[in-house]
């Protein structure tokens, strides 16, 4: 398993370059940072969105777009569509946002996998570093399950941990986080948690341990966190509770964060307000996690 962001740097720059959708890449970060992935061999990007606007913004940086191929297109979700039809034909290896929001992606996304393998579902992982952690860990699924149930639960973890053994973990450790009534009553996220484990034990989610605790202070209750005792994926029980972990991450303990959706496609989803080196850092995460396979319905 990659230790932090810079190893899959490096490992996509033994990969590179693949040809990549850009997707409304008519923002200054956006264009630089397809403008520098063409420079350092990891990417070879078919602009997708108005001509006039991405004219506009690669003239604003000095991008020359002579052998470039655009694809003009306005409407947002036919935009999306078009982008996740030419991974399912092989045309690109995966799906870069620009400056568009989110939904659009989602949808097309679940439209695909809908089609390709809807026994399935596509979720969003959110890698962190973190300081006083030596690896990098995920969060799910903050973006495209709003409220999953059990089953939703399972092919999400699925997904994760497949994922995670395309980048090395053999045995992922997955945290279930989940909380009790004030009464100490079981929950559902409670429930679900231990019906995860023994989905776990039967072989059910892939190779991986469901932990005992749901939450770090059970996990380590003399508050001293050991890199190779802490969890590799933690499996939220809805969006909101995704969104907050995440952000606390962001903002609170100042880790560092990439968002990759994964599906039919491999979708490198950073937010709209990240900036160049993010993007950079989430081109790389597409291109390891194209190359590996793990991203992609099987």
């Amino acid at each position: 398993m990659y230790c932090n962001f810079q190893e899959i740097v490096t490992k996509a720059k033994e990969i590179g370059p693949l040809k990549v959708a850009v997707l409304f890449p008519d923002d200054p970060d956006v264009m630089r940072a397809a403008k520098d992935g063409i420079k350092e061999g990891l990417i070879e990007p078919v602009l997708v969105g108005d001509r006039t606007r991405i004219e506009s913004v690669a003239n604003e940086i000095n991008l020359s777009l002579k052998d470039m191929v655009i694809l003009d297109q306005e409407d947002p979700q036919e935009a999306a569509d078009l982008c996740l039809d030419m991974v399912k034909t092989g045309k690109v290896a995966f799906v870069v946002k620009g400056n568009i929001l989110t939904t659009y992606l989602y949808r097309a996304l679940i439209r695909t996998t809908n089609q390709l393998a809807p026994d399935q579902a596509p979720c969003t992982l959110c890698f962190h570093e973190a300081p006083g952690i030596d690896k990098i860990f995920v969060i799910t699924d903050p973006g495209v399950s709003i409220l999953p149930d059990l089953t939703l639960k399972e092919k999400i973890l699925v997904k994760a941990v497949n994922v995670l053994h395309g980048l090395g973990c053999a045995r992922p450790r997955v945290m279930v986080l989940a909380a009790y009534h004030g009464d100490g009553s079981n929950t559902p996220s409670i429930r679900d948690a231990v019906a995860l484990r023994q989905l776990a034990g039967e072989g059910r989610l892939g190779e991986c341990e469901v932990l005992t605790a749901q939450n770090l202070y059970q996990a380590f209750p003399d508050r001293k966190v050991q890199t190779e005792d802490f969890p590799d994926i933690f499996l939220v029980p809805n969006i909101e509770t995704g969104n907050i972990l995440v952000k606390t991450i962001d903002h609170i303990v100042l880790g560092k964060r990439q968002g990759m959706t994964v599906g039919a496609s491999v979708l490198s989803t950073p937010s709209r307000s990240d900036g160049y080196e993010t993007r950079m850092t989430n081109l790389a995460f597409g291109l390891v996690l194209a190359a590996s396979g793990s991203g992609e319905m099987g």
